[in-house]
């Protein structure tokens, strides 16, 4: 008996090191093909959000002229930064899983590759690369003001933490509905321009009416968004009736465990389609 789960163990250690090093492989071109891809390579990574950040950071200081959730307006540029990238991030993660079937099919060929591998090697790359334009955009921020103010950073990691693996879940789900039905992508794009709109990347939810907060803290980007803006600043008050971490991990889990039993049910067909 002993035996048996020896070899058990040694078969699942088997496998997992052959999945990290497909994975590792699979970073690595589509970090490649990511950069390459765009204007300028990483420095056009940095500028899409930089860009958007710009005409927000305009509007706020030339037509507003006021702070954000009850601080004055030095706030304005993390309150922007924290909406730009969270929403960023995981459109972006759920974007690129989108055709990560037809991009790396020619892979499937091989045995060790499977459709899963693509989604983590994707979710990998993104989320690792906006990790660093957010360090850098933010760290731009602390030296121009001259501050450094970060009152909980467990939390801001955290909630980047979240959102990433709510990416890995819808991502997952989206991957497959998209490519078994190719309308599906036409949806996920045009859903992502009301949600730019609901997702709290230019407002705070305490300036929306109360009757109507409610239904918008359903969004799990906004919930992250204004969860991190708390942790730079705890005098960003945010309710936590409405806004909760708690809320944003259960919408994480449940998106996995609905994205991987999706993949797991349509794995054949996926490498047969």
């Amino acid at each position: 008996m002993r035996i048996l789960n020896n070899k058990k163990l040694k078969l699942i250690i088997k496998g997992f090191i052959n999945q990290k090093n497909v994975v590792s492989a699979l970073v690595y071109r589509e970090l490649k093909t990511r950069i390459s891809l765009v204007r300028f390579g990483f420095f056009g990574v940095l500028l899409q959000p930089l860009g958007t950040f710009i005409i927000f950071l305009l509007i706020f200081g030339f037509i507003r002229q006021r702070g954000v959730g009850g601080l004055d307006i030095s706030f304005v540029p993390i309150f922007l930064i924290s909406g730009i990238i969270l929403y960023s991030l995981l459109t972006e993660i759920i974007n690129r899983c989108l055709n990560a079937i037809e991009a790396n099919k020619a892979l499937f060929f091989y045995r060790q590759v499977k459709p899963i591998d693509t989604v983590l090697a994707r979710v990998y790359v993104e989320s690792g690369l906006f990790a660093i334009v957010f360090i850098i955009m933010v760290s731009a921020i602390f030296l121009i003001f001259e501050s450094f103010n970060v009152d909980n950073l467990p939390l801001i990691f955290a909630n980047y933490l979240i959102l990433t693996l709510t990416g890995l879940g819808l991502g997952t789900f989206f991957m497959i509905a998209g490519h078994r039905y190719p309308l599906m992508k036409l949806v996920v794009n045009f859903a992502q321009r009301p949600l730019f709109l609901t997702s709290g990347v230019f407002f705070s939810i305490e300036n929306i009416p109360q009757r109507f907060q409610p239904f918008l803290s359903w969004n799990p980007i906004l919930q992250a968004i204004e969860m991190t803006r708390h942790g730079f600043n705890e005098d960003y008050i945010v309710d936590p009736e409405i806004i909760s971490i708690k809320y944003s991990l259960a919408f994480a889990m449940v998106s996995c465990s609905i994205g991987l039993w999706v993949y797991f049910n349509n794995e054949r067909i996926l490498r047969t389609l």
